[in-house]
């Protein structure tokens, strides 16, 4: 029985790797990951640039963990003019073939203000150059099986004339912000991912790069004099495969000196996982980290073990020098 289950997991995993293949970079802290979730909300944020670190491990309890990064920089109004700019590099590392995605993004958006500047609406493009790779050395096939055990000497019979492939993509999105009044604020935005639709295959078939599109939606509300809530919705498409998260955190204001804030939440993730966030704001950085309960078919051999996500923002505010006001003293006094 171990050993047909060991069969069993194996060929869930590699049908995993699979879909996987067709599908884009995503984090639990998408709300951490704007550059990622929708190009309109490239320089969406109060400070003068943003830096933004993420790091995902998950699968670690069933076979070589995937690993995901991203690093990304941005900035808002360039030369004090509504246009705002960014840069996104993520890199992706899946399963025992090391199947590995390097995208590098820019993009700029153009913030329009709506009647009493309360409001704002945000047009983003982003695009991008993707490489994809695969490691076959450390895959292992049938023949190398001697009839005992696995023979890593024998030769696997395969020939595969490509390892890799390059391409460039192409993203949009649009971003609402409604600052309401101070600790009360609406958000929405809709992007649309690959949407040129590039070939992917390494061996120069017809298989595109489906299109993924997101809606989200969030809001931040004051509950008391220390307490806020901030839910969130964000549903995503891609080809035959959709994604809908809800849940929220709420946000405990602390006001002692450079630690600001703490934040705690709870995430559910359709027909996969449910998964928890906690954060801190210390001065001007903001850390996360969540974690990831299996709720999926997987669940009988990861023992419902998801994965850790780390998350780090970085606000730079312009350096405004102290206006010391002087008066003039009369040469009688």
């Amino acid at each position: 029985m171990k050993k047909e289950f060991k069969i069993l997991i194996t060929s869930f995993l590699l049908l995993v790797s699979c879909f996987s293949f067709g599908q884009d970079i995503h984090f639990s802290q998408f709300y951490n990951s704007p550059l990622n979730l929708n190009p309109g909300l490239i320089g969406a944020f109060k400070g003068e640039f943003r830096l933004v670190a993420n790091q995902r491990n998950q699968w670690s309890s069933v076979t070589t963990p995937y690993s995901t990064y991203g690093l990304s920089v941005d900035a808002k109004r360039i030369f004090n003019s509504p246009i705002g700019a960014g840069i996104a590099v993520y890199q992706d590392k899946a399963g025992d073939g090391e199947y590995s995605t390097l995208q590098i993004a820019l993009g700029g958006t153009y913030t329009i203000r709506l009647k009493d500047t309360t409001q704002s609406v945000s047009f983003g493009v982003q695009p991008a150059f993707t490489q994809r790779s695969i490691n076959y050395a450390n895959l292992q096939f049938d023949n190398q099986y001697n009839g005992v055990q696995y023979d890593p000497n024998l030769g696997n019979g395969e020939s595969f004339s490509n390892d890799g492939r390059t391409y460039l993509n192409l993203h949009g999105g649009i971003a609402w912000n409604y600052e309401i009044k101070q600790r009360k604020a609406l958000g929405a935005g809709i992007a649309v991912h690959n949407i040129i639709k590039p070939q992917q295959s390494f061996f120069n078939e017809n298989i595109p790069l489906h299109q993924r599109y997101t809606i989200n939606v969030n809001g931040l509300f004051r509950i008391s004099d220390k307490i806020d809530a901030l839910p969130h919705i964000n549903w995503q498409k891609q080809h035959k495969f959709q994604e809908i998260i809800f849940g929220g955190q709420g946000k405990y204001h602390l006001n002692n000196g450079n630690y600001k804030a703490l934040y705690a939440g709870v995430w559910y993730r359709n027909s996969d996982a449910m998964y928890f966030n906690a954060g801190l704001d210390y001065h001007d950085f903001h850390f996360g980290i969540s974690y990831d309960l299996n709720l999926s078919s997987l669940k009988v051999a990861s023992n419902r073990k998801g994965g850790f996500e780390f998350s780090l923002i970085y606000i730079i505010q312009r350096y405004k020098p102290d206006m010391r006001r002087y008066k003039y003293c009369p040469d009688y006094i």
